[in-house]
């Protein structure tokens, strides 16, 4: 059931309107209002689904009343009601302005007053909709995550597809992993898959959608999407291709699907990657104390997250393989990269190594061991900085 409240400028104008609302039995008229001032303070206290306006109310005229309306209740839809020949483009700017839904003429057929009335009218349903949750539900807000480093052989695809499988461990079938551009492409390995598809034939369309990106979606046994990097062959038709406005696309279509969409990410070397990286919410830079080149480049690449304009406390910097044994320090890092060390992964190849081999995340495969209790408080301290 749809409620109305009708305003009148003259009296028995919103008889008139009544009447041509009585063809629905959908349709409930909760009040008159006569003048401008009434009509808002109305709005505010019945709330209505759909407020019917004239423009011309007295004291306070219709614009006004619609925009006081508008204001007290969000639930509420105004529609401004001009006489003939005043809804004109001038009216409608005034009538946007006010915050109004619809202008129409006061001589509206009855057919189209009801249409109007039944479309603005359901946007209070809209908000069962998925889409209204993420919007206003902060704890469903979708969270967009890179996991790169400055050189390769750092650990980043193991710490990220244990980190999104983590993440699938809290939330269930709400994450995908995009194993993005890259030399090799490894995720598949780590987790036993040989999926078809990915990301290389996804670049075949020029305009993602959503149904095409699920298409190339696979699951992984324990609930988490993949989609894969593009093969060998595929590697440089696609690095020539892809650009900004097709990761916009394809992170928006994600990131409206899932609560949490994970990137093993390449590091910032091009318009692409950049790109990827301002729209995440974290970035975890991964490095390692092994050698100076590593520490280097870590520090220029920090630097170039920071030039980014991206928050510097949305970048985490985590220490892959770390043990007492390394030959740099912590000290030797943080003089170089100036930046707080937000992790330590410890040192323990073994365990990793046959991980790796079988084609078991770690965090699955022993998740008592060391490596994965640092893995998981990594992805406990993420989520706790998510909003509740």
């Amino acid at each position: 059931m749809t409620s109305i409240l009708i305003s009148e400028n003259t009296p028995g104008e919103a008889d008139q309107i009544a009447q041509k609302l009585a063809g629905s039995d959908d349709i409930q008229v909760v009040g008159y209002a006569r003048d401008g001032l009434e009509t808002a303070q109305m709005a505010a206290q019945l709330r209505p689904d759909v407020a019917l306006i004239h423009t011309g109310l007295a004291g306070m005229d219709g614009f006004q009343a619609c925009q006081m309306a508008a204001m007290a209740t969000a639930e509420t839809a105004c529609v401004l009601l001009a006489p003939p020949g005043e809804d004109n483009e001038d009216t409608w700017r005034r009538a946007m302005r006010a915050g109004a839904r619809a202008l129409l003429s006061t001589e509206v057929s009855a057919d189209d007053l009801l249409s109007v009335v039944q479309e603005v009218g359901a946007v209070r349903e809209r908000k069962d909709q998925r889409e209204y949750q993420l919007v206003t539900d902060p704890s469903k807000m979708p969270v967009t995550i890179a996991i790169t480093g400055a050189k390769g052989g750092i650990g980043k695809t193991t710490i990220a597809t244990n980190m999104a499988i983590c993440l699938q461990q809290k939330f269930p079938g709400q994450v995908v992993l995009v194993d993005f551009v890259g030399q090799y492409g490894d995720v598949p390995l780590l987790l036993d898959m040989r999926p078809q598809g990915g990301l290389g034939e996804l670049m075949l369309h020029d305009e993602p959608d959503a149904d095409l990106v699920q298409s190339q979606l696979v699951q992984h046994k324990s609930g988490l999407w993949i989609l894969a990097a593009p093969d060998a062959a595929e590697i440089s038709q696609v690095e020539a291709n892809i650009n900004p406005a097709y990761v916009a696309k394809l992170i928006s279509i994600l990131r409206s699907q899932y609560r949490f969409v994970v990137f093993d990410a390449p590091p910032l070397v091009g318009s692409v990657s950049s790109y990827l990286f301002s729209r995440c919410n974290f970035v975890i830079v991964v490095t390692y104390l092994l050698d100076l080149s590593a520490i280097r480049d870590t520090g220029a690449l920090i630097e170039g997250l920071n030039g980014s304009q991206m928050p510097s406390e949305h970048i985490k910097l985590v220490v892959n393989r770390y043990s007492q044994r390394n030959p740099f320090s912590i000290a030797d890092l943080q003089q170089t990269v100036k930046h707080e060390i937000d992790a330590h992964i410890p040192e323990d190849g073994a365990t990793v190594t046959s991980a790796i081999n079988e084609g078991i995340p770690v965090v699955l495969k022993s998740p008592g061991s060391s490596v994965a209790k640092a893995i998981k408080n990594l992805c406990d301290s993420l989520v706790a900085e998510l909003p509740k």
